[in-house]
């Protein structure tokens, strides 16, 4: 089996329970998985909406995200979304990435999935 480069782009926060389980099988299959969140899925990174987004997702997403990082899924926050209104608090261990960041990645991935 070769090992794939994964690449996911997530811009809603009701994917992420998904993409997360997703990225986590591709993982340990050992493939390379890289997670992107921007817009409103970027706020499944922050600390302070994770108790409501785990109320509205039915999913303890702090679970998904401390296991995905401990699989050794890379986990990016866009920076625009880090920088604007109050920001973001991310999550221990996620990265803070900008586009051009995203669009390197994903030149050099096998898959890139959009969700």
């Amino acid at each position: 089996m070769t090992t794939k480069k994964v690449v996911y782009f997530v811009s809603l926060s009701s994917n992420v329970p998904y993409v997360l389980k997703e990225a986590l099988e591709k993982a340990k299959d050992k493939n390379e998985v890289k997670i992107f969140f921007d817009l409103d899925g970027a706020r499944a990174l922050d600390q302070r909406y994770l108790n409501q987004l785990n109320r509205t997702h039915g999913t303890d997403l702090e679970f998904l995200l401390k296991t995905a990082l401990d699989s050794g899924v890379k986990l990016y926050g866009c920076q625009m979304n880090v920088l604007i209104a109050d920001g973001l608090v991310l999550v221990d261990g996620v990265e803070i990435a900008g586009v051009a960041t995203f669009l390197e990645t994903a030149y050099q991935a096998d898959d890139v999935l959009s969700y």
